[in-house]
């Protein structure tokens, strides 16, 4: 068992304390409230603190889920788009295919970013989750009195032997049961993603996306065989309500009137533009062209001074060697 000067030694998120501290008042709430049904099991609490976790960032999942769907529907033209590029490396070549691909994206009003934005701003949130988690006994100070008549209140099914606080390592024990588990929620829920995302072979990081498939359940198997039980729970369970929201979506979008959805996304990304402009993708996009045009004329100005010189250099001989010869023939008449 983790001592609680042990918990406050682990530290309270640094930058992100404020984020932190609410997710500990939530923790506190789960434990308060099962307690009062005679229900005191800190596992339980850390399955119940990851399902609330994943209903606040249910809008950021709701946006990020719509936002993959519509690049789906909008792969195909994207795909044209890349073919007709694929061998031209030349600057202006590959200028007018980022071009050509921003039109699309206005055409379904979403973005190449917009999946990415979403998963940026959860990640703070996650990172709370985890010093949550990690240091438990800190914002959940009712344990201590309580672990003396409930003996078994760090164990993840009470009488199984098996710890929050306990690291499953690599060996046979029932701990595995976490990893293993860990391990299956994290592939179903990278499968069902990418049967809701870019799936095309031509799509740009198809196999990058195929092998991550893969990996990241090894990693995830990797984190819960190395990390404390407790941390391992959690994100078991954050890949179990992942995949199953992911299920949903699908199930929504597949009998969902995109053509509608596409409108609204059009419409709702003219407003935000005409609001605040442009986004960044595009500024940088514009400002590449700007420059590349800039260059472009430079390299025509200077061109043209070139030629110019050269035809005052030939000019300026020319005339020299007429002046000269004027000059003698006058002479030669002048005798």
């Amino acid at each position: 068992m983790m001592l609680l000067s042990q918990a406050q030694s682990v530290g309270t998120g640094g930058i992100l304390a404020p984020i932190v501290r609410i997710f500990g008042w939530i923790m506190e709430g789960i434990y308060i409230g099962l307690s009062s049904i005679g229900i005191y099991n800190v596992g339980l609490c850390i399955i119940l603190f990851t399902l609330i976790s994943k209903i606040i960032i249910l809008p950021l999942t709701m946006k990020q889920q719509r936002s993959m769907k519509i690049n789906q529907i909008a792969q195909p033209e994207l795909n044209k788009i890349t073919k007709k590029y694929r061998n031209r490396n030349d600057q202006a070549s590959m200028m007018k295919q980022q071009q050509e691909m921003q039109k699309v994206y206005d055409k379904y009003g979403t973005s190449p970013t917009g999946g990415c934005a979403t998963t940026l701003i959860q990640f703070p949130i996650i990172m709370s989750l985890y010093y949550v988690v990690r240091a438990v006994e800190v914002y959940i100070p009712q344990i201590a009195s309580d672990i003396k008549a409930h003996p078994d209140i760090y164990e993840l099914i009470p009488g199984s032997g098996i710890g929050i606080n306990d690291i499953p390592g690599f060996r046979l024990s029932p701990l595995l049961i976490v990893p293993i588990l860990s391990f299956v929620f994290q592939f179903l829920s990278m499968r069902t993603s990418m049967s809701t995302s870019q799936t095309s072979a031509d799509a740009p990081g198809a196999g990058m996306t195929k092998s991550m498939m893969y990996t990241m359940p090894l990693i995830s198997l990797f984190m819960c065989l190395s990390l404390p039980t407790g941390l391992g729970v959690y994100w078991t369970a954050s890949a179990l309500f992942q995949w199953i929201q992911q299920l949903m979506f699908h199930a929504y979008y597949n009998h969902a009137d995109m053509d509608k959805i596409i409108e609204k996304s059009r419409e709702k990304a003219a407003k935000k533009k005409k609001k605040k402009g442009p986004s960044m993708y595009e500024r940088m996009l514009g400002a590449s062209a700007a420059e590349q045009q800039a260059q472009s004329g430079d390299i025509t100005k200077s061109a043209n001074v070139k030629s110019t010189k050269d035809v005052n250099y030939s000019g300026n001989s020319k005339g020299g060697i007429a002046s000269k010869a004027n000059a003698l023939n006058r002479k030669k008449g002048g005798k």
